[in-house]
């Protein structure tokens, strides 16, 4: 049960890192002049719970729980099409 655990902290912090980074793009490339905290925290909790559950989906070991988190949805969906491609 402990590693499961590991694996969805760390795609939860992976998912997280993803969001500041986008959150930093926005400010920094897109020139974006206003910032809401609300949206920004919902944001970034919605990027955590995601990177989560796709941490428990790599489900290997925590660096690559990390990194799934931090790839988010497109992990996801890909695993998803593999899934498919095999029972087809």
């Amino acid at each position: 049960m402990e590693k499961y655990f590991i694996y969805i902290s760390a795609g939860f912090l992976g998912g997280i890192i993803r969001g500041l980074v986008g959150f930093v793009k926005n400010k920094t490339i897109e020139k974006a002049n206003h910032f809401r905290p609300s949206y920004f925290v919902v944001t970034i909790l919605i990027s955590g719970v995601v990177g989560g559950v796709a941490g428990i989906l790599a489900d290997t070991e925590w660096q690559v729980s990390f990194l799934a988190g931090y790839a988010g949805t497109d992990f996801i969906e890909n695993l998803y099409k593999i899934k498919l491609a095999r029972k087809l």
